[in-house]
């Protein structure tokens, strides 16, 4: 009998959340969802249809335990219908970066969270996957864990747009080693965007007189050359600002 009360609540639930998608409501099918909970929401998720799937996404971050979530949040993102995916990835996006400003609870073992950080991991690194979905699944892996981030891996993958995701996940200031790798975008980038978004991030720790040395010898010749060409495209002021401290008068 407890099994059977389980089972019918959990369809029940389903299908009131499945329903307001149906009609448009996705606050209210959130709510749904977050009133029956994360085991409904994960079944949700899993369900073969469209519209159970986005009501679960939608319920997702606003569920208790929804840390809970990000491992069946990656399967959804993982999958063949763009309609679901990128959303997923949103929403597990925002569970992880919310998870990131406070401590972790204690029911969240420090392995569970390797766990999640790996499968996003993971999912970043597919090519056949939509380029939306792996820049979210990469925000979501360095979320939960800022080392998460090889960007030797990152700097060498074909899509431009997943190149300047990577970079701007950097840490501020840029630790010293990973300095060379930016130097090296910064001349050798085949997508300009790409090599002035290096550069913003390489130069935004310098300050507006003479930049450091360790800069410098990143960018080295080469570097200032192509930045002096860069600086002259069009990009947000913020970029064009950091990477412009570059060429201050010790870089001339």
């Amino acid at each position: 009998m407890g099994w059977l009360h389980i089972l019918v609540t959990a369809a029940s639930g389903i299908a009131a959340m499945r329903a307001a998608i149906d009609r448009g409501d996705v606050d209210e099918a959130a709510r749904q969802g977050a009133l029956a909970g994360p085991a409904i929401i994960e079944q949700a998720l899993a369900a073969p249809d469209r519209s159970a799937k986005l009501a679960g996404i939608a319920a997702a971050p606003l569920a208790e335990d929804r840390a809970e979530l990000l491992e069946p949040l990656a399967r959804v993102a993982g999958g063949p219908d763009r309609r679901v995916a990128v959303p997923a990835a949103a929403a597990a996006r925002a569970i992880a970066r919310e998870l990131a400003r406070r401590d972790r609870p204690d029911d969240i073992a420090g392995e569970d969270v390797g766990g999640w950080r790996d499968a996003w991991l993971a999912l970043a690194r597919r090519r056949d996957r939509w380029i939306e979905v792996r820049v979210l699944a990469l925000d979501v892996a360095v979320a939960l864990d800022p080392t998460a981030l090889d960007l030797t891996w990152a700097l060498a993958e074909p899509d431009p747009a997943l190149r300047r995701a990577a970079i701007a996940e950097l840490p501020l200031p840029v630790p010293d080693a990973l300095r060379p790798a930016l130097g090296a975008a910064v001349v050798k980038d085949t997508d300009p965007d790409v090599a002035l978004v290096a550069a913003a991030m390489l130069c935004g720790d310098a300050t507006t007189g003479a930049p450091p040395k360790p800069i410098l010898d990143a960018l080295g010749p080469s570097g200032l050359t192509r930045l002096k060409t860069l600086v002259t495209q069009k990009a947000p002021a913020y970029v064009l600002r950091d990477a412009k401290r570059c060429l201050g008068p010790g870089a001339r």
